[in-house]
């Protein structure tokens, strides 16, 4: 038997109040009274009430629905970066529809064709490698509000949330040097995008500012294994580096396992560290250095700046950054070659 709806006016009946004071509940007013808001809403959940939000759509032409769009999902960051969203647009009583584009540009176009059928609000997009710079300015004659984050294309071209990074590789620099380190490499992913542009700037101007020498770039697949297989290759450097400054905590990660294959132990003869610093940062061995980008902080300022701009649509672009904090481990020792 298919249980009858339960409506407002219901609650209202129940509770004692207007059917507009439990409208005001629902959609969490700060006019409504606390008391009279703590009874409304258990009464509700005795009742087992769900609000309609097909209805509340056609009334505000709002899908109350917000489209995510990361370029993989190897990556826990993500994971933290799409908890930091949720939990702002779950305030405004919105959901998240989350996509992977793999990285690729065609397969981020067809995506976002599905967000527009199914009438998402608006779009926090982390750009897939290869991304056209005229996307922006074709989302925007969609009339799709959109926040980029973590890449752009187009500076300023959009609202953007992001870490700075460019100081984050310094700070990691610094330690280095600071540890006894003159010869780093870095280990980067081969995607070209404006993230790895970012760490290669920050790279060479630390480099510059503290008279350290490039000890090579590698480039290696964003896995576990492509990282462990770059091991072998940063070994083998004409010029042996005695730390290895790493893209992100995946390749760290694959690297420090790959070095130990190799019978190179990291944080004693090779010193290694991460950008991101994930929870998996203090389970490699030894514990991995790195550098927190806080990536919930992140989603939620990108979801706080979409928000911003559903709401006043001719705002000036906004850019939200992180900084960045050192998480020194044991991973950063000093160098015994």
């Amino acid at each position: 038997m298919i249980r009858k709806k339960v409506t407002l006016a219901e609650i209202a009946r129940i509770a004692g109040v207007s059917r507009a004071t439990v409208s005001l509940v629902v959609r969490n007013s700060p006019l409504v009274a606390e008391h009279t808001r703590q009874r409304v809403e258990q009464i509700m959940a005795d009742l087992d009430y769900v609000r309609d939000i097909g209805a509340a759509r056609l009334r505000n032409n709002s899908s109350r629905t917000i489209g995510v769009i990361v370029p993989n999902l190897v990556n826990a960051f993500f994971t933290e970066f799409l908890s930091g969203a949720e939990e702002v647009m779950g305030l405004d009583d919105r959901v998240v529809l989350l996509a992977n584009s793999r990285d690729d540009a065609p397969r981020q176009d067809q995506i976002l064709q599905r967000f527009r059928g199914h009438g998402v609000d608006g779009v926090i997009l982390c750009p897939a490698q290869g991304t056209a710079a005229d996307l922006p300015d074709r989302i925007r004659r969609w009339g799709l509000p959109l926040v980029q984050s973590l890449r752009e294309v187009g500076r300023d071209a959009t609202d953007y949330a992001g870490a700075d990074y460019v100081a984050g590789v310094g700070l990691a620099v610094r330690h280095l040097v600071e540890r006894g380190h003159r010869r780093i490499a870095f280990l980067s992913v081969s995607a070209r995008t404006s993230a790895r542009e970012e760490r290669l700037e920050g790279f060479a101007r630390a480099l510059a500012e503290t008279g350290a020498e490039d000890g090579g770039i590698v480039e290696a697949e964003l896995s576990w294994e492509g990282a462990m297989r770059s091991a072998r290759r940063i070994l083998d450097l004409p010029a042996l580096p005695t730390a290895i400054l790493c893209f992100n905590d995946v390749l760290a990660a694959g690297l420090m396992a790959g070095l130990r294959q190799a019978g190179c132990q990291p944080g004693r003869d090779r010193a290694v560290v991460g950008l991101d610093d994930l929870p998996l940062a203090e389970l490699t061995y030894p514990p991995m250095t790195s550098v927190a980008m806080q990536p919930a902080a992140i989603g939620a300022n990108a979801a706080r700046l979409l928000a911003r701009r559903l709401a006043d649509p001719d705002a000036p672009v906004k850019r939200a950054i992180v900084q960045p904090l050192l998480r020194i481990r044991e991973s950063s020792g000093g160098a015994r070659c």
